[in-house]
């Protein structure tokens, strides 16, 4: 039996596109860089969690990890406000401080969804699961969104299942895979 993935309406891809997640990464300092992680993680607050950041970017001696991961942190707060453009901007500074963190270019990789630009934000987002990150569920999620808006749809419905391996309460991931159709076809039956 071969194995057959579609679409139930391609309409959803619009919604799939405003779903892309960024994440915040491990912040391992203390004091006001831990507080900007801790705000990106909840996402209570986001202009006093931005105000936070700011002040351990200013205030603190940061080594050069928690320097990026700070810069990641507060990117995912300015994505989480609409504000793309400072988000972006986060998060390549925390890629050019620390390239071998996967999260910022996951994160990335959501801003680049949300700017449509889709072969990039599937390449940022493959090479940040590839170096590892925090949350490998959101990373697999980003992706699955980034397939499934370039008609990969296999791809894009094996994604979201590992999302669910990996975070079974995911729920944007259960509710995007009522988008597909899975059908099986005798081997032998050309479709």
């Amino acid at each position: 039996m071969k194995v057959c993935i579609s679409p139930i309406v391609i309409a959803v891809l619009a919604i799939a596109a405003s779903k892309a997640h960024a994440q915040s990464i491990v912040s391992w300092g203390v004091g006001l860089a831990h507080d900007c992680f801790v705000s990106a993680k909840t996402g209570r607050d986001l202009r006093g969690g931005v105000d936070v950041c700011n002040e351990a970017l200013k205030r603190e001696k940061l080594n050069q990890k928690d320097l990026a991961a700070t810069y990641d942190n507060r990117g995912v707060m300015f994505d989480a406000l609409g504000q793309v453009a400072e988000a972006e901007r986060d998060f390549n500074t925390s890629i050019s401080l620390q390239p071998t963190l996967g999260d910022p270019y996951v994160n990335l990789g959501s801003v680049l969804i949300k700017r449509r630009d889709y072969q990039a934000a599937l390449d940022h987002i493959n090479k940040g699961l590839e170096l590892g990150m925090s949350f490998p569920h959101i990373g697999y999620y980003d992706r699955a969104v980034a397939e499934q808006l370039m008609g990969r749809y296999k791809e894009a419905y094996y994604d979201y299942k590992k999302v669910l391996e990996l975070e079974p309460n995911y729920t944007a991931a259960s509710e995007r895979l009522k988008d597909f159709v899975v059908t099986r076809v005798p081997a032998g039956n050309p479709s």
